[in-house]
């Protein structure tokens, strides 16, 4: 697919090819359509700086089977009906390569791989997680870990963090789980803004995040404006191969890689192997050689595929300067207004305290200074709501006079807002299906309401997403 889109003008053309040769279509015309699209996937080849060999005609030939498939089983055929679908019903956002918050990096594995990068991410939280550091660190290592691995992945984390990075890992228990809980334990630490965001990358669809043990974790990564994140459809099922697969995604994400803890056996060390070949910083953690749980990182130290990590507590020499978390560079010549990314679907910022894994407490970190009368508190970690999140009062009290239908726009976009959902227009348009009983809307209506309230000034259109301005009936 990735060559087919390299090679087509555009994503909505190649779709209309695609539905001309599906095979439930007559023959008039389907021919013509079935070679323009051979071309296309030609071309697209030649541009990525690959050989159209009858091999890859094959593979393409039966891809395009499974993707007539998929395509009947979409709940319709025209492109701008799907997105409340695609974003399950508006919980989930994607981004593809010309999104301002597309990780640049990940194409390097068009160049440096036989591995295509993402077509897109699907994702929950804030997506500028993915921009807020040029040069994040990921750490991986086995799920069954030592205290000592703990120590490792949780220290390395929280000093990460402290000083800005991003800090990107799997999800998963063990080393996975360690890195991210440090990387919160250091937002709690520090005023809101300072620490560096935490990104967590599945093998599955968003429905399918796992461990469920886990599951207080992503509601805190969400909270602390990180991201859960994956390249598959919000169903699909983790399956052991897509493990693999995920890894050269957070591979090609991080700057520098440190593998705290690892077995022979270990698919942290599949992700050391993605980062060596992306010509990624690869650190190890060295470890008892007694134990079949340090194997991993010692073999890769030893065979010069890894630098030895010499401490947890200094990341000075494996990281690049300490920084805030950066936002991501405007496409428009208009100022864009940052989205508040949605709260956890309990509803709160910061579900329970972050729990310090750490063995002895790290003495490097920036911590806020406390005082007897101001002891610290998990309250005091929570981040304020931006202005863009103070409650909406009631519409009518503007001194815009709207309509009915623009009034009730901006209702929906208060029930968005309350359900902690963006405010797309596939999320309105459940929402004044659903809840406000306007059956006879359609998406362009409501598009053509949304652009009437953003001339008034009264919302901002970025990215998709309906915000209220300062001058709105917010």
């Amino acid at each position: 697919m990735v060559a087919l889109l390299k090679g087509s003008s555009s994503a909505e053309e190649l779709w209309h090819l695609l539905a001309e040769t599906a095979p439930n279509r007559s023959d008039d015309g389907k021919q013509r359509s079935l070679g323009k699209l051979d071309q296309t996937f030609a071309t697209g080849i030649a541009r990525w700086g690959r050989s159209v060999t009858p091999q890859a005609m094959r593979a393409f030939h039966t891809s395009l089977v499974r993707w007539h498939a998929r395509m009947g089983e979409m709940p319709s055929a025209h492109v701008t009906t799907l997105g409340e679908w695609f974003t399950a019903e508006g919980t989930q956002w994607i981004i593809a390569p010309h999104h301002r918050c597309w990780p640049e990096q990940l194409m390097d594995l068009s160049i440096r791989s036989d591995w295509a990068p993402p077509l897109c991410l699907w994702g929950k939280g804030d997506p500028h997680a993915l921009v807020s550091c040029p040069k994040p660190i990921g750490i991986v290592g086995s799920r069954d870990i030592s205290d000592y691995g703990r120590y490792v992945a949780h220290t390395v984390a929280e000093q990460a963090a402290a000083a800005g990075h991003t800090v990107v890992s799997g999800g998963a228990m063990g080393v996975d789980a360690a890195a991210h809980w440090g990387a919160l334990r250091a937002a709690e630490q520090l005023p809101q803004g300072h620490a560096g965001r935490t990104v967590a990358v599945f093998a599955g669809g968003l429905h399918h995040m796992g461990p469920l043990r886990n599951k207080q974790l992503f509601e805190c990564i969400e909270a602390n404006q990180g991201a859960l994140i994956s390249e598959l459809c919000p169903g699909t099922i983790p399956e052991a191969r897509r493990f693999l697969l995920r890894n050269r995604i957070i591979a090609a994400l991080s700057s520098t890689l440190v593998v705290a803890q690892a077995r022979l056996r270990s698919g942290a060390l599949n992700t050391a192997g993605w980062a060596a070949e992306l010509e990624r910083e690869v650190y190890a953690a060295p470890g008892d050689i007694n134990s079949p749980i340090n194997a991993g990182c010692n073999a890769i130290i030893s065979q010069n595929k890894a630098m030895l990590l010499c401490a947890a507590t200094s990341i000075e020499d494996i990281c690049h300067e300490a920084h805030h978390p950066v936002s991501p560079p405007t496409t428009s010549a208009r100022p864009r207004r940052n989205v508040s990314p949605p709260t956890p679907s309990n509803g709160i910022r910061k579900s329970a305290p972050i729990p310090d894994l750490r063995a002895p407490a790290t003495e490097n970190l920036r911590k806020r200074p406390h005082t007897a009368e101001h002891p610290p508190t998990v309250d005091d970690a929570q981040p304020h709501p931006p202005e863009d999140s103070a409650p909406m009062p009631d519409p009518s009290d503007s001194p815009i006079a709207l309509t009915l239908p623009q009034r009730r726009v901006m209702e929906a976009i208060a029930t968005c807002r309350e359900q902690h959902l963006y405010s797309t227009p596939d999320a309105l348009l459940g929402i004044l299906r659903r809840e406000r009983n306007e059956s006879d809307c359609t998406i362009a209506k409501l598009m053509g309401t949304l652009g009437e309230l953003e001339l008034l000034g009264v919302i901002d259109l970025d990215d998709g997403v309906a915000t209220p301005t300062g001058d709105a009936p917010t």
